[in-house]
């Protein structure tokens, strides 16, 4: 049975525990993706994005015993609409439990922690919209239990970005009351601060882990 422990991103891969272990076994590449996002009574299309990585950890009780981290600090700025190989880490054999892993998206070079761009639509009218997020957000999603028990495997571990959770509780009221700047809806902090806040709040859940 092939199973997998899965980050937002990772680049080189740090181990931290009560003792020392070997850093062998199954080979993980990641990957992350993200998708569009229907809104009730209208609609939004998120088309492009990028998301600045500082830091991925990955925090697991291991064989019923010691707590572990693994922790990544690639500090890049990915493309959300591209299906990229971020890096491969390899993860100790084992059995994990309580599993939490957190990705820290932090501004890189004046560059956002967090950026979408796409079309807002409704009643036939097409209106560009973006989300830029300045801040440092982590992002958790949360794995029961992990068995990692083939030397030499490789796999694809992807991390979806649920888009569609990210405009819950956003109505096209709100949308259409959203302040225009030369005809865009810019979601920010200093920009229709209370659908920012919102989607801040969404951005915070438990996102999808997908494995292949």
């Amino acid at each position: 049975m092939k199973t997998v422990l899965l980050s937002f991103f990772a680049g080189i891969v740090f181990l931290t525990s009560c003792t020392k272990e070997a850093t062998t076994g199954a080979s993980i590449t990641f990957q992350l993706k993200a998708f569009t996002s229907p809104v009730s009574g209208a609609q939004i299309v998120w088309t492009s994005g990028t998301a600045s990585v500082s830091r991925a950890k990955i925090e697991a009780k291991k064989n019923d015993s010691s707590y572990v981290e693994f922790i990544a600090e690639p500090n890049i700025q990915v493309d959300l609409f591209a299906a990229i190989d971020i890096s491969k880490v390899s993860i100790p054999l084992g059995t994990y439990r309580n599993v939490t892993f957190r990705t820290e998206l932090k501004s890189l070079s004046s560059k956002p922690s967090l950026f979408l761009e796409g079309i807002y639509t409704a009643g036939g009218v097409a209106t560009p919209i973006s989300f830029k997020v300045d801040s440092t957000i982590s992002i958790k999603s949360v794995k029961e239990l992990i068995e990692i028990n083939a030397t030499n495997s490789n796999y694809t571990a992807i991390t979806s970005l649920t888009l569609n959770t990210l405009t819950t509780d956003i109505t096209e009221a709100n949308l259409k009351a959203a302040t225009r700047t030369d005809g865009k809806i810019i979601i920010s902090r200093i920009s229709n601060d209370l659908i920012y806040f919102k989607m801040l709040a969404n951005l915070a859940k438990n996102q999808i882990i997908e494995f292949k």
